[in-house]
């Protein structure tokens, strides 16, 4: 991230020159444009150039071809949108955002201009990713821009695991079949090519891929290091979680003051008081938008390397303890029940540490 947006010039703030892969390319033979389409696969998210384009292409590579995960889209103004109702009758057009996020906005009226050229021929949804962005800032967007295109929010997290989301803007394509046939980070030739020829899309409607629902002792996370931590290694321990993205304190310093300085001095409290709390497991658990090792690298090298740090790739953590703010941590008593939820600039995490049991 620090690569993409500081060492790049603030790769985020501008749009990217790159050409998108072309999705055709990736496409299946006609023999896999069928009900028979390969299962969805758990995304990969890293990408080898810390491009916008890039992390699209690693999710791409897991997605592109396969069925769609099943998923309910909550709407922002109420009621819910399940893409098993859409198969069979039309192509689904979901582009994952942020308010925070300068080349979603800048999109936004090509976004509108689809919404408007497709009609009912193609279902379109701008998803927010829910991160750092409340309901009522996003209500603010859509009344200061005057936009039509039904908006969602992925309020749990959930949507984000599922499609493996990567990177903001990420535009996934599904076919009437409920096969995914392109996945791609700008808005260009490449991704109007690529709606057109969904309208040329057939195929039986094809059953979404399940996700398996994992109990809290099997989440896994990769730390900087090359170690794994789980909850159940741990058993009997108190453990302090702190949620972050790597570029918060950075890219929103700007446009956001106030959020960017809160993550910073939650991230100065978490290292301050480790090494006063050594009976407790300390661990980072950093949001998969656009993060790669490079980033954590500079995380720690901007915050010190008191606490393990670790990609959550597909936001399963973040999903699994409900986490839609950052910075926030979450003590766990020894029986993996949570004492205390600190969010903010952290200035309560000592009082809240103090109510943690030793065992």
């Amino acid at each position: 991230m620090r690569r993409a947006i500081v060492a790049a010039s603030m790769l985020l703030l501008a749009c990217h020159t790159r050409t998108a892969t072309n999705a055709e390319s990736r496409e299946p033979d006609g023999a896999a444009r069928t009900a028979a389409a390969r299962p969805a696969a758990a995304p990969v998210t890293h990408a080898a150039d810390g491009t916008g384009e890039g992390y699209a292409a690693a999710v791409g590579a897991a997605l592109v071809g396969r069925r769609a995960p099943e998923a309910t889209l909550e709407l922002l103004d109420g009621g819910h949108v399940a893409l098993a109702d859409l198969l069979g009758r039309k192509p689904i057009y979901l582009k994952f955002w942020a308010t925070w996020c300068k080349p979603c906005r800048e999109q936004m009226p090509h976004l509108e201009a689809a919404v408007h050229k497709y009609g009912d021929r193609v279902a379109v949804y701008a998803v927010d990713l829910g991160l750092n962005d409340p309901i009522e800032t996003v209500r603010a967007f859509r009344a200061e821009h005057k936009l039509t295109v039904p908006i969602a929010v992925d309020g749990d997290g959930s949507l984000a695991e599922r499609f493996g989301v990567a990177v903001t803007p990420l535009h996934v394509l599904v076919d009437r079949g409920g096969v995914v046939r392109y996945v791609g980070h700008e808005a260009n030739a490449a991704l109007d090519a690529a709606l057109d020829a969904l309208l040329g899309e057939g195929g039986a409607p094809s059953p979404p891929a399940r996700r398996a629902e994992s109990a809290g002792d099997a989440l896994t996370l990769t730390l900087r290091d090359g170690s794994t931590f789980t909850l159940a290694a741990h058993a009997g321990k108190p453990v302090a979680l702190t949620f972050v993205t790597t570029w918060c304190d950075g890219y929103l310093a700007n446009t956001r003051p106030a959020m960017a300085e809160a993550c910073a001095a939650h991230a100065r409290q978490v290292n301050a008081l480790r090494p006063s709390h050594q009976g407790i497991t300390w661990v980072t658990v950093a949001h998969p938008v656009w993060t790669s090792a490079e980033d954590l690298d500079g995380y720690v090298k901007r915050f010190g390397d008191a606490v393990p740090i670790g990609i959550d790739v597909r936001a399963a953590w973040f999903q699994h303890f409900h986490v839609r703010d950052v910075a926030t941590t979450i003590l766990l008593d020894g029986r993996g029940g949570e004492v205390a939820r600190v969010g903010g600039r952290g200035d309560d995490l000592a009082a809240a540490l103090a109510r943690l049991p030793a065992r």
